[in-house]
C-alpha cells in the first residue's frame, strides 16, 4: 500500500509544472513518494525513496552521497516508528538552504536495534499523542498522516472498493436467474402505462420495489427510477400493490417491511419517490384499490371489520374516512371526475320462514356505493340482474361510455336429453355510477378479471381458447357491445392487473419465479430482470482466499490466490445457497442450504480450496455458519450443532435457539443468534454441549456476526452497538461503534478487530486493538450517491478483504493494511 499526505499530491504536481529550482519542490521531495515517481521497491527505505524522487523530479540531491541500498526486512505491523529528519553532521563548505530539509549524508555507524513498539496502553497513548499532533509517521517503508480530529481522514491513501460485477459474475451455463420477481399492480392513463412490483431472493422483508413504464401504450418499457424524500437509498422489503395517476400526478400504496402501509409519487411515472409512512393508515389497515379523481386520489380498505376510505390531493399526504355506517369492508374503486364508485360487502338482514317461524338472519353480501365529495360520504346503488346474469358483480372500470361492471352469466334451452347451458359474461354500465342498466354480452366462461379506460374495456376469461389446456383468452371491446380476442394468457401465469391504453390490452403479473407483462420478453428491458448473485462470507487460508454465497439461484463458490483475481470454483449444479466457509486441518468446509426438489442441509469440503466435492451431511435444519478449534470443526443452525473431526463423520446436539454465526476461541467454541426476537449467545468447550451466556441488558435484536481472537470476541447485531468477551464468550460487555452507525460485518485481523457499519446510506470501516475502542478509518468510494454497504470481511495475513454492495452492484475492497 502506498500511503500519501496531502504534502506529498502537492509534492507531485508542484514537481509536474512548478520551476525545477523551487525550494518548494525539494522540500516537498524530501517526503515525498518516490516510490510512486520513480516506481522504486517498497524494500528501501523511505531515505532512499526520497533520494530518487529528488532524481525523477529533475533536482540535484544536494547533501552528501546517495543513501546505500538497505538490505529487505520484514514488514511488521507492531513495530511502527516515529522519525523525525536528522540534524546535520556538522557544518558544510556551503551554506545549506534554510528551507531545505538534510535528509541523508555519509554513512553512519550502524545504531543500535530499536525494541518493536509494546502493545497495550503504552502504544494506544503513543498512538493518540500522535493524532493531537497530527505526525507523519512511518511503517513499513509507507508513510501516514494522522489526523488531528474524528471527522479527518484516518489513513491517506487507502484503496477504495472496486466494481466487481465480472469478478463474482452469475454461472454462465445458468438457465434461470434465480431470482424472484413479480408484479403486483398495473394502470395507465392515456399512452402512459405503469407497472409495479418487487424483485428478491424469496425472503420476506429483503425484495426490492420495482417501477416499470411504458410510455407509448406498453410497446417499449423501461426502468423508472425510485428515490426518498430525503434523499436517501430506498429500503428493501417495500411491496407497491396499487398504483393508478394521470394529469401529471401518479401515487402508489403497498406495504413496509414493518407491516404498515408505504406511499409513492410521481409527476411522470418515470421517477418515484418513496414517501414516509402517512399519517392517516394505521398496521391493521388493509388497502384494497387506489383510483385518480378529479381532486385527487381515494383508496378503500378495511380495518377491523369496518370499511375505510382515504383521500389525498397528491398522493402524499392521506386523510381518513372512518365510520362508514354498515359495509364492512370496499375491495374496488373507480373515478370519474367528481363520482366515485367502490363495491364492497355488508351485512344484509334475511327473513326465512321454518314452519310456523319466521327466522331473521344478517348474511354477508356484495353492492356498490356512489360518492360525489371524494370520498368522504357513500350511498348504497343497485346493479340489477338482467340478461342471465347471475352472482356478484367483478371488476369495476370507468370505460368509453361512463362506469362499468360485469357479472357471470348463463342460459339454459332445449329439453331433456337436448337441454344445454351457455356460459358467458354480462357487461353493466352507467353514464354516472347512479343508475345502472345491462349494456351487452360477452363470450367466454370464468370471468378471471375485468378492467378498462375511456379508450375500451378488457376482460380476461377462461374456456375460450382452443387447444391450450388452462390457457385463458383476453377479450377487448371499444364501445362494450362488440368484443374481440385479444390474445391468450398461457396457463402458468398469475394475472394481477390489466388495462387498456390507447386501445392496446397490458396484463400484468407473475409466472412460475418471474415477473410477467403480456407480450413483452423482460429480459430486453434493460434493468428490469438481474442474476441472482450475493456473496455471504469470504475466508483466507495459505495461498488462497475462498468466497461463497450463490448466483442464478444456485450455490457458488469463488476462489482467488491473492483475493483480487476471482474464478469461479466448479462442482454439480446444487440449488440453493452458501452461508459460510471456513479452513480447518483437515481442509476447508462451506455450509449452506440446499432447495429445490431436495431442500435440506449443504455441505461442501475441499483439500486446496479449488477443487469442492459434496459429502453426506446428517439431515436436519441447514447449517448458517461454521468454525474450526480445538475439538474440530463445528457447525449451527436453528436449533442444532454438528462436530466433526474429519469432515466425513459428524456428531449432533441440540441448542436452544436460532445461532446466526459461531467463531472458535483458543480454548472452546461461541455462537451468537436470538430466541425470536431476543438475542443469544452460547458457549461449548466441544461444539457439542452448549451453555447460554448472560447478555447485558438493553440489546434489541439477534446477534448477527461473531469474530474471535485468542479468548476475546466481538459480536455485532443490527445497531450500533457491539459485544466483547475477554473470557470466550462466558462474560459480555457493551460497547458502541459510534454514532449513527449500523454494523454488517466483523472480523479478526493480526492486530484485533476490524469491522464494517452503514452510516444511512454510506458505509464505514472500523479498527480496534481490543474490541473496547474502536477507531473509524476513512476509505475513499463509501460514500455518496447510492447505498454502500460491506456486508462480508476476512484477513489475509495483514491485509483485510470485504466484499459488499454500492446500489445493489456488486464491490470489492482489498487493503494491504489498515495501521
Amino acid at each position: 500500500m502506498t500511503a500519501r499526505t496531502p504534502e506529498q499530491h502537492e509534492a507531485r504536481r508542484t514537481a509536474e509544472e512548478g520551476p525545477a529550482d523551487s525550494r518548494h519542490v525539494r522540500r516537498r521531495l524530501t517526503f515525498g513518494v518516490a516510490g510512486d515517481l520513480a516506481d522504486m521497491p517498497a524494500a528501501r527505505s523511505p531515505w532512499q525513496r526520497a533520494f530518487e524522487a529528488w532524481r525523477s523530479a529533475g533536482l540535484d540531491w544536494g547533501h552528501g552521497s546517495a543513501p546505500r541500498e538497505a538490505a529487505p526486512r520484514p514488514a511488521s505491523r507492531d513495530a511502527v516508528r516515529a522519525k523525525s529528519p536528522r540534524k546535520p553532521a556538522r557544518p558544510r563548505p556551503v551554506r545549506p538552504d534554510p528551507h531545505d530539509v538534510l535528509v541523508a549524508g555519509p554513512p553512519r555507524p550502524p545504531a543500535r536495534p530499536r525494541p518493536a513498539m509494546r502493545s497495550g496502553p503504552t502504544r494506544r497513548f503513543r498512538a493518540r499523542a500522535a493524532v493531537a499532533a497530527g505526525l507523519v509517521v512511518v511503517a513499513g517503508g509507507a508513510i501516514y498522516a494522522v489526523s488531528r480530529g474524528d471527522d479527518g481522514p484516518a489513513e491517506q491513501g487507502l484503496p477504495g472498493p472496486v466494481v466487481a460485477d465480472r469478478l463474482f459474475a452469475p454461472d454462465p451455463a445458468a438457465t434461470s436467474d434465480g431470482l424472484v420477481q413479480d408484479l403486483t399492480t398495473l394502470a395507465s392513463a392515456g399512452a402512459t402505462v405503469v407497472a409495479a412490483g418487487t424483485e428478491g431472493d424469496g425472503v420476506p422483508g429483503r425484495e426490492r420495489a420495482r417501477f416499470l413504464v411504458s410510455a407509448d401504450a406498453g410497446h417499449a418499457w423501461s426502468l423508472a427510477a425510485l428515490r426518498t424524500a430525503d434523499g436517501s437509498a430506498v429500503p428493501p422489503g417495500d411491496t407497491p400493490r396499487l398504483v393508478d395517476g394521470g394529469a401529471g400526478r401518479w401515487a402508489a400504496l403497498g406495504r413496509s417491511s414493518a407491516g404498515g402501509v408505504t406511499a409513492w409519487t410521481s409527476e411522470d411515472a418515470a421517477t418515484w419517490t418513496r414517501r414516509p409512512p402517512a399519517a392517516g393508515f394505521t398496521p391493521s389497515d388493509q388497502v384494497n384499490d387506489l383510483a385518480r379523481t378529479g381532486q385527487g386520489f381515494v383508496a378503500v380498505g378495511s380495518s377491523g371489520g369496518r370499511a375505510v376510505a382515504w383521500t389525498s390531493a397528491d398522493g402524499h399526504a392521506w386523510q381518513r374516512v372512518d365510520g362508514i355506517a354498515g359495509i364492512t369492508a370496499l375491495d374496488r374503486v373507480a373515478a370519474s371526475g367528481n363520482a366515485v364508485v367502490a363495491h364492497g360487502t355488508y351485512g344484509k338482514r334475511v327473513t326465512t320462514k321454518r314452519g310456523k317461524k319466521k327466522v331473521t338472519r344478517t348474511v354477508r353480501t356484495d353492492g356498490l356505493w356512489r360518492s360525489t365529495d371524494g370520498g368522504r360520504t357513500w350511498a348504497l346503488v343497485g346493479v340489477p340482474q338482467a340478461q342471465g346474469s347471475y352472482g356478484p358483480t367483478k371488476g369495476l372500470a370507468v370505460g368509453p361510455g361512463g362506469f362499468a361492471t360485469v357479472r357471470e352469466g348463463r342460459q339454459t334451452t332445449g329439453r331433456k336429453k337436448k337441454r344445454r347451458t351457455t356460459r358467458f359474461g354480462v357487461l353493466f354500465t352507467s353514464a354516472d355510477g347512479a343508475r345502472w342498466q345491462a349494456a351487452g354480452r360477452f363470450g367466454g366462461a370464468g370471468i378471471e378479471r375485468f378492467d378498462g379506460t375511456p379508450s375500451g374495456l378488457a376482460v380476461i376469461v377462461q374456456g375460450a381458447a382452443a387447444g391450450q389446456r388452462g390457457a385463458r383468452t383476453v377479450l377487448r371491446s371499444a364501445d362494450g357491445r362488440t368484443w374481440q380476442p385479444g390474445g391468450t394468457i398461457a396457463a402458468p401465469v398469475l394475472s394481477s392487473g390489466l388495462t387498456v391504453a390507447n386501445g392496446k390490452i397490458a396484463v400484468s403479473g407473475r409466472q412460475g419465479d418471474d415477473g410477467y407483462l403480456f407480450g413483452v420478453d423482460l429480459r430486453t428491458v434493460p434493468g428490469a430482470v438481474h442474476p441472482e448473485r450475493s456473496v455471504r462470507s469470504l475466508a483466507a487460508g495459505p495461498g488462497v482466499s475462498v468466497a461463497v454465497g450463490s448466483t442464478n439461484g444456485n450455490a457458488a463458490i469463488w476462489t482467488a490466490p491473492d483475493g483480487r483475481a476471482w474464478k469461479r470454483a466448479g462442482f454439480p449444479a446444487t440449488a440453493g445457497l452458501l452461508s459460510d466457509a471456513v479452513r480447518g486441518g483437515r481442509g476447508w468446509l462451506a455450509v449452506g442450504r440446499a432447495s429445490g426438489t431436495s431442500p435440506g442441509p449443504l455441505a461442501l469440503t475441499s483439500q486446496d480450496g479449488l477443487t469442492w466435492q459434496r459429502p453426506r451431511f446428517p439431515a436436519g435444519p441447514p447449517p448458517v455458519a461454521a468454525a474450526t478449534g480445538p475439538s474440530g470443526y463445528v457447525a449451527v443452525g436453528t436449533g442444532v450443532a454438528w462436530r466433526s473431526a474429519d469432515l466425513s463423520t459428524w456428531s449432533r446436539a441440540g441448542l436452544d435457539g436460532a445461532p446466526a454465526d459461531v467463531a472458535a476461541t483458543s480454548r472452546a467454541y461461541a455462537a451468537v443468534g436470538g430466541r425470536g426476537k431476543e438475542p443469544a449467545a452460547w458457549t461449548s468447550p466441544d461444539g457439542l454441549r452448549w451453555t447460554a451466556a448472560k447478555l447485558p441488558p438493553g440489546l434489541t435484536a439477534p446477534l448477527t456476526q461473531v469474530a474471535a481472537k485468542g479468548d476475546t470476541l466481538v459480536a455485532i447485531a443490527g445497531g450500533a452497538a457491539a459485544l466483547v468477551s475477554t473470557d470466550a464468550g462466558v462474560t459480555w460487555t457493551r460497547r458502541d461503534l459510534g454514532p449513527g452507525l449500523a454494523a454488517t460485518a466483523v472480523a479478526a485481523t493480526p492486530g484485533g478487530f476490524v469491522a464494517a457499519a452503514s452510516a444511512k446510506d454510506d458505509a464505514a470501516v472500523l479498527t480496534s486493538s481490543d474490541g473496547v475502542n474502536w477507531r473509524r478509518v476513512a476509505v475513499p468510494g463509501l460514500t455518496g450517491p447510492g447505498d454502500q454497504r460491506l456486508t462480508a470481511l476476512t484477513a489475509m495475513g495483514p491485509a483485510i478483504l470485504a466484499t459488499g454492495t454500492d446500489a445493489d452492484a456488486p464491490i470489492l475492497w482489498h487493503a494491504r493494511t489498515l495501521g
